[in-house]
């Protein structure tokens, strides 16, 4: 991944907690992506897990998670909170610097991502690559 290879990358996360619901990362699927890119800035927002749940040095809390995609070059969604489903893509869209966007749990409404210009990755579906828009 492109994001891992450069020390300046900004990556915004919506959740850290195993799955919605809880408070517990043992297991989190969350934690164990982020341990795959050393190199990466993180700005977390989960609604009950706090961003020391990751101990890295290069990650910072924040309290809204659409004012926390300004400077971010990219958006992992990896926890399925219902409060993330009530964002509109649209206003991801606005907020984020970069246009990527993995969503792996189809929280975003995928049509409404693209067409809001977002390079948008979910499991299931193919790919949209960057710059290529339906």
């Amino acid at each position: 991944m492109l994001l891992a290879r450069s020390p300046a990358a900004k990556v915004a996360v919506w959740g850290l907690a195993y799955k919605e619901n809880t408070h517990s990362t043992k297991n989190s699927p969350a934690l164990a992506v982020l341990a795959q890119l050393p190199n990466t800035c993180f700005m977390l927002h989960d609604p009950v897990v706090p961003a020391s749940a990751l101990t890295d040095a290069h990650a910072v809390s924040a309290g809204d998670p659409v004012a926390m995609l300004a400077g971010a070059d990219a958006l992992m969604i990896l926890t399925a909170w219902p409060q993330y489903r009530a964002i509109a893509p649209e206003n991801t869209a606005r907020a984020i610097r970069g246009r990527i966007v993995l969503d792996p749990y189809r929280i975003l409404d995928p049509t409404r991502a693209i067409e809001a210009g977002l390079d948008y990755c979910t499991l299931g579906a193919p790919a949209h690559p960057l710059g290529e828009r339906q």
